[in-house]
């Protein structure tokens, strides 16, 4: 009758779903597109930059970072398959909509 075991080292493969994020994030908005990329993603850059760093998003974000950007969602979630490579991504291009700016109006 086969054991469980506990599995081990899983604070590992939580960093390395963080750090894939991030090299998505970079191939598809640049070194310094984190906010175009959260804005991407509907999160506000203070949500996307815990995620980036140390918290794994949930896997709704993980899924439209996949559909945003092409790379496959196994990918993001296990580096599966390994020979899918980031720079096939391509690069989104386009600015950030103004900002709302509330007018007083006397």
């Amino acid at each position: 009758m086969p054991t469980l075991s506990p599995q081990t080292n899983l604070r590992g493969n939580y960093a390395l779903i963080c750090e894939r994020l991030r090299q998505v994030r970079m191939q598809v908005c640049g070194r310094r597109g984190q906010s175009r990329f959260a804005y991407l993603l509907g999160l506000s850059s203070s949500t996307y930059n815990y995620y980036e760093k140390e918290r794994v998003p949930p896997v709704e974000v993980l899924d439209l970072a996949s559909k945003i950007s092409g790379a496959p969602l196994l990918w993001l979630i296990r580096g599966e398959p390994v020979d899918f490579n980031v720079s096939s991504v391509p690069f989104i291009v386009g600015d950030l909509p103004a900002r709302n700016l509330r007018v007083r109006r006397d």
